[in-house]
């Protein structure tokens, strides 16, 4: 078993690391594999252009190593009010060590920062490291019925690139309640 550098912090991207957050995507998307996903295991990554717009927005966090080597990274932008992310990718080589909660904790302290109300993402509500990990962070499930329309259009696009929506979901985290102890002395130790 290969011994990893630990997650030294949590800050923002800059623009000459972009180019390292490809194969962090591609690695953490591997476990699509087991889950009978292949086709987003060896899907397109994010576009470098989308990227390079988030990471101008100061919406693109990284999870360095100790060498302040990206490891993980987290995506997102204000969607309706609220902030959605658009993506949450660890190397999986640094997986099951808290990053994901921490590059989570550094979105919602800059939600908070804000003033949005909320914190959104679509997931699968099935997968271990999906539906279940946000749920033990504070995020519930929102019917979409009741959802803004720059939520549900995010919703068509993943139907028409050919998610199955009968396990997909839209889960938020309101920022008026009491967040998960957890996620909170993330986002406190992000600051």
């Amino acid at each position: 078993m290969t011994r990893t550098l630990p997650v030294s912090s949590i800050r923002l991207a800059r623009p000459s690391e972009l180019d390292a957050l490809a194969p962090i995507e591609r690695s953490a998307a591997s476990l699509f594999r087991d889950a009978g996903l292949s086709w987003l295991a060896d899907g397109d990554t994010m576009d470098a252009s989308i990227l390079s717009k988030f990471c101008e927005q100061g919406t693109l966090w990284v999870a360095v190593d100790e060498g302040d080597k990206p490891v993980g990274f987290l995506a997102g932008q204000e969607l309706d009010g609220q902030f959605y992310i658009a993506e949450v990718s660890v190397a999986l080589s640094h997986q099951r060590q808290g990053i994901g909660a921490k590059l989570v904790g550094a979105a919602v302290a800059h939600a908070k920062a804000l003033g949005l109300e909320a914190v959104t993402l679509t997931t699968y509500r099935d997968l271990a490291w999906n539906g279940p990990f946000y749920a033990r962070l504070g995020f519930i499930e929102i019917d979409p019925a009741k959802a803004a329309p720059g939520h549900l259009e995010r919703l068509r696009q993943e139907a028409e690139a050919g998610h199955d929506q009968a396990r997909r979901c839209l889960m938020a985290l309101r920022l008026d309640q009491p967040a998960r102890s957890s996620l909170m002395a993330e986002s406190r130790s992000n600051r």
